[in-house]
Order: structure tokens, then sequence, then C-alpha cells
């Protein structure tokens, strides 16, 4: 049977069979003096395993459990596969095109100028004898105190900002939210990378992805069963998050808003807080219309629009009747290659009341089936999020000038931008100012690499190392 938790040798907590949406597995119960005791034996041999084990041989083990896990035949996918599908809430398919985005996209290339870039930056004496590694081409806001890129393009907004210095050391606590499967791998590269002990914190909602990732790495380099953790417990427990909290170097949290305050509130050290944020797309006049919906339907698709890079609405000063005929027609078509997962009753009632405001205002809505999605052509600039099931607004303008404006209220709250066009693309900076991390042409926006700088921090300076002002 699998479980939920993998912890450093020593005692561990009881474990009893549980069954939820009908995957069988056995959970532990933690206490607090057990989760005290891992943060112990994290902290007092996590760091001198990690120092002991070079970066080439971090990275080889990394690159092995990403294998492991991209490859659909292998025993660790065909052993965890049926119970995300279920846990998960996607499709079969959806679920494949799922982990392909996030694993791909901290595989070998991506996680190499990873490592590379913190070569120079490992706590005092750890292992360095990556150079020359070969393969090394090329889901923060909160409290740091409180989640077409075109030729020649690099992540945007504030990356140049918050490039890492000098390294840091300590323990690692991360707390998962459960609306996308595999995110572990994201803030736990980088703190390998680093040479720092992590304790990864799974929602119960999906508990059983984070240890059957550890187990992989660990099979792959054993000296790392010091040094990685991961446990799942009910969220927001103040008695049993204490010894963490209160202990480690850095928390990352992922969740909504009322969670990643709580845990921001409770961090003694550093916790760099990852809430709720919604991105968009903007389309230029000059943009081929079909081209950018086909690159959109994905956008909006991937992750059954769950994810802060999933796009909720669409600006643009083209046809907009046009554009979202184009992207109703997409959608269909990808709905077709990734159903969505089961309906949500609450979800789709909202969905339906969208649409019956968009009826009963005269409003432009190409015809959908439910599942497939839902366009409605919204005159009214105001950003809007999406209720979800795959609903995106157009916004017709008379110039992408009224892009920022409209998003205004926004500001902080917003992750990425699918833009299509020279002129889109000119509106960079600005929506760099709004807080967008990340723009990229249509397609790409929900395949962030290693060194995509969530909430506008480096992957790196996101767990403590100072800035270089590169």
């Amino acid at each position: 049977m699998i479980d939920d938790a993998v912890f450093p040798p020593g005692p561990g907590p009881a474990g009893v069979a549980v069954e939820r949406h009908g995957v069988c597995y056995t959970a532990a119960r933690w206490t607090p003096a057990g989760l005290a005791a891992v943060v112990n034996r994290l902290e007092r041999d996590g760091g001198r395993a990690l120092a002991e084990l070079s970066l080439e041989r971090r990275l080889a083990a990394w690159c092995d459990a990403i294998a492991r896990f991209r490859d659909p035949g292998s025993a660790e996918s065909e052993a965890l596969r049926p119970a995300l599908l279920r846990l998960c809430g996607l499709s079969a398919a959806g679920l494949d095109a799922a982990l392909e985005a996030v694993l791909g996209g901290v595989d070998r290339p991506s996680a190499a100028r990873l490592f590379d870039e913190a070569e120079g930056l490992q706590p005092s004496g750890a292992g360095r004898s990556g150079a020359g590694r070969p393969g090394s081409e090329g889901q923060a806001s909160g409290r740091q105190g409180s989640e077409g890129q075109g030729p020649g393009r690099s992540e945007t907004g504030r990356q140049e900002a918050g490039r890492p210095g000098a390294g840091p050391s300590g323990l690692v606590a991360v707390i998962l939210a459960g609306n996308l499967p595999a995110l572990a791998v994201q803030p736990l590269l980088p703190a390998l990378a680093l040479g720092r002990p992590v304790l990864l914190k799974s929602a119960s909602a999906e508990p059983l992805f984070a240890p059957a990732f550890v187990r992989a790495l660990v099979r792959a380099a054993p000296e790392l069963a010091s040094a990685v953790a991961a446990a799942t417990w009910e969220g927001g427990a103040v008695e049993l998050e204490a010894p963490i909290l209160e202990r480690a170097a850095t928390v990352l949290v992922y969740g909504d808003q009322p969670a990643v305050d709580s845990v921001a509130r409770r961090t003694r050290g550093t916790c760099v807080a990852h809430g709720p944020r919604a991105s968009l797309a903007v389309v230029s006049a000059a943009a081929d219309p079909a081209l950018a919906a086909a690159g959109l339907a994905r956008d909006v698709a991937l992750f059954d629009q769950r994810g802060c890079l999933s796009v909720q609405a669409v600006y643009t000063d083209g046809d907009a009747a046009v554009l979202a005929g184009a992207l109703a027609r997409a959608l269909a078509e990808r709905a077709a290659a990734w159903p969505p997962g089961p309906l949500d009753p609450s979800v789709a009632a909202a969905v339906q009341q969208v649409r019956a405001e968009a009826r009963l205002r005269g409003l432009e809505q190409p015809a959908m089936a439910l599942a497939a999605g839902t366009v409605v052509v919204e005159p009214l600039p105001a950003f809007q999020p999406s209720p979800g099931l795959r609903t995106v607004r157009v916004h017709p303008l008379a110039s992408l000038d009224a892009v920022v404006p409209a998003l205004a209220a926004w500001r902080g709250r917003l992750s990425g931008a699918a833009l299509a066009g020279a002129p889109a693309w000119a509106l960079e900076s600005a929506l760099a100012e709004l807080g967008v991390a990340r723009c990229a042409p249509p397609g790409e926006l929900q395949s962030p690499d290693a060194l995509w700088h969530n909430g506008g921090l480096h992957p790196l300076a996101a767990l403590g190392a100072p800035a270089t002002g590169r």
C-alpha cells in the first residue's frame, strides 16, 4: 500500500489505513513531538549529507527521478498514476498533460542551469564538484517578509532584481497547495541545488506525489534519505506545525489567502508566501486570431484552469467577436484532446450564472458545451476572475493602452500574461510593474522552467540567497 510520508532514518509515526476518493493508502498520524524529531534529524544530518553529496550527484539523482515520473511505463508512474487520477480531479489525458508540463519544466536542461547558478552559493563545506556537468545548456509574494517570450526573451518581470548572491543555510519547509499535481518539484529543486534540507508538507487533498518523488530521489542517491522528508497533516494545526514554523530558516507556503496569512503570522524565520494569483492574455490586432486562440486554449485548459498561470481573461484591440469565436473553437478542440475532470456542481452553477448574465445583457457568447468551456465578449474592461471550468472573458479595447488601467485593481495579484503581437509585447514592462512575473507567447505561458520567477523572485533568492544586482 502506498503511504503519505517519508522521513529520515529513525523512529516514525504510527500509520493507519485510510480511503479518500476511492484511493486506499497509509496515513501517518503525526504529533508535535514526532514532527519535532523529524526536524531535529533534518537539521542535524541533512545539511551534512548534502554537503558530502556533490552538485553533480544531486543533479543526476534529480534527473533520474524526473525521468521515472515522466515515463508512464515506469514502476513509479504505474504505482502512483491511478491514485493521482482520483485525487486530482483531472481527466486521464488532462493529468498526463499536467504532469508533463510540470515535470518537463524542471528536467535536465533547466535544472542544470539552476545548479550552475547555485555552484558558488553552497553552505560552508558543501560539495561543489559539479563543474562542467553534461547537459548544462540553456507554482512569491508575501512576507519575504509576507504563486510571447519572443526570440531572445528571458523570463519577464523583476528577474534581474532578486538574483542570488551568497549561499544561505538551514531547513526549508514547504507547505504545498492541493490545486495542481506534482508542484512539489518546483520548490524542492532550488533547495537541493543550494544544499539545504527540506521538509515538504503536502495538502490533504493530494498527499501522495511528494513522498513518492522523495523515495525516487533516495533510490537514486541514498544520502538524500537524511536530507529530504515529506509529510501530510490537516493544514492550520497550530500546535502540530509549531516545531516546524518556529525552527525552519525559510518557509515557502502556497495556498489560499487565509491559509497563507496564517502560516506567515506563525513563522519565526523568513516566510515567502505564494497566495492566489491570476493570469491574462493580450492579443493585438496585428496578431493572427486563429493562431493566438490555439495557443490560448492550451493556456486555459491545462490544469483545468486552476493554476496561477491559467489564462482567465483576454484583452484585444482587434475584432473581439472574431477572436472569441476562434477561442471557442480552439477550446472545443482542446476539450476533445484534454477533457475536463469531473464537474464540480458549485463551479458548474457559477459558470451557468456567467452564461445567463451574458444572455440577459445581450453579450456575444459563442455556443459551446459546458464541459468544453465558456467564452463571453465582455465590453467592460475591468478584470474579473473566472469561476473556472475553462471560462474566459474577451475584452474589446479601443487601444491596448487601456490594458494596464483595467488591471490596476489587481496589482500584486497577477502572475502571468500571454502576449500576441508586437504591440502586446510593448506592454511587458508596464505589466511587470503590476506584478506580472512571466510573459510568454500564447500556448507557452503554462510551461515555465526551473528558473522562472514565481512572484517575481529568482528561485534561489526565494530561499534567501541575497541579490547580486546583476
